[in-house]
């Protein structure tokens, strides 16, 4: 193995590969805080040798398609697989970079799912949480919907992770929330599947547009054409539906790509100025909404900050002592 690896060399490869974020966790501080003890996304689950480091990768996502206002646009969730792909080929050949320096390490791709972690309901989980590893590795802080928030591009990020034997010096998380919380809420307010809670997400609602194309829209048109008439089984068969499906299998598109109305409104980032003549008005505001908002805002002053804070107060930053 290599001495001459330190983390600030691991670092500037991953950003001479392209990432555009890139931070330091140790493995053991994400064995020992997962974020749901009860179905925990910790690095010794897959690899308890070779998980003494993680790095977090962040690629951004285009300013061009964060303007885009549609919740299901075909074009945005085509560019967000590009980028996603891109991640991908930067995590794989940074693993290259590591086991040349005599370091085993695995990629932990964004766009993988825990098969012990399935849920019909959309609350499927990745082998490890990767905002939470982000926070932990000092990129950033969780928001109002558990999104990570990046001081340079807020939420307009892919994240991606490998895990290595190398033992490399860790980041420090950021000392202070980035999300303003129930006092901003654009969110909530953006949100068509009104999926945002007050600190939490109800997947159930934001899973059949954050994948519209997914499995679940898979087999929902596959139970209709089984239990369709044989007359109309083969126009189901020849269906847009069907296309979609072929073509969002063939490239990805819109299976790990949907919705990202939270994501583009966010105000939180450095690059939202490119945004804001696009994403300042909400389209999807009711006054049902602001309501809701309103009562959120009232508790928070009160002191009340919801059943779900507690639990992500160390990766909120929002309290002292919260680490």
């Amino acid at each position: 193995m290599s001495a001459t690896l330190t983390a600030a060399a691991a670092k500037a490869k991953a950003r001479a590969l392209g990432a555009d974020l890139v931070g330091i966790a140790r493995g053991a501080v994400l064995d020992a805080h997962p974020p749901d003890p009860a179905r925990p996304q910790t690095p010794g689950r897959i690899t308890p040798e070779d998980s003494r480091s993680v790095i977090v990768l962040a690629r951004r996502l285009l300013a061009g398609t964060n303007r885009l206002r549609g919740a299901d646009d075909r074009h945005k969730q085509y560019s967000t697989e590009l980028v996603l792909s891109d991640l991908e080929d930067i995590e794989l050949k940074l693993v290259y970079f590591l086991e040349d320096h005599g370091y085993p390490s695995i990629t932990v791709p964004p766009a993988h799912f825990d098969a012990r972690h399935y849920d019909p309901n959309g609350d499927t989980r990745g082998p490890l949480s990767l905002p939470h590893a982000a926070v932990e590795a000092g990129l950033g802080t969780l928001g109002l919907n558990l999104m990570l928030l990046t001081p340079e591009f807020g939420p307009r990020v892919i994240l991606g992770a490998v895990l290595t034997a190398a033992e490399l010096e860790p980041d420090r998380p950021l000392a202070h929330a980035l999300c303003p919380g129930e006092s901003c809420g654009r969110c909530l307010l953006a949100c068509p599947a009104d999926a945002i809670l007050q600190w939490g997400l109800d997947k159930s609602r934001c899973a059949p547009l954050a994948s519209p194309y997914g499995f679940g829209y898979l087999t929902s048109h596959l139970e209709r054409m089984v239990r369709a008439e044989p007359a109309e089984r083969a126009a189901l068969l020849k269906s847009k539906e069907s296309f979609m499906t072929w073509q969002s299998i063939l490239r990805g598109v819109g299976v790990y790509s949907g919705c990202t109305r939270c994501v583009d409104v966010c105000p939180v980032g450095r690059d939202y100025e490119a945004l804001r003549d696009a994403q300042d008005e909400i389209a999807e505001r009711t006054p049902e909404k602001d309501a809701r908002l309103a009562g959120m805002a009232g508790r928070a002053t009160a002191g009340d900050r919801g059943p779900h804070f507690a639990r992500s107060a160390r990766w909120i930053a929002a309290t002292p002592g919260a680490r």
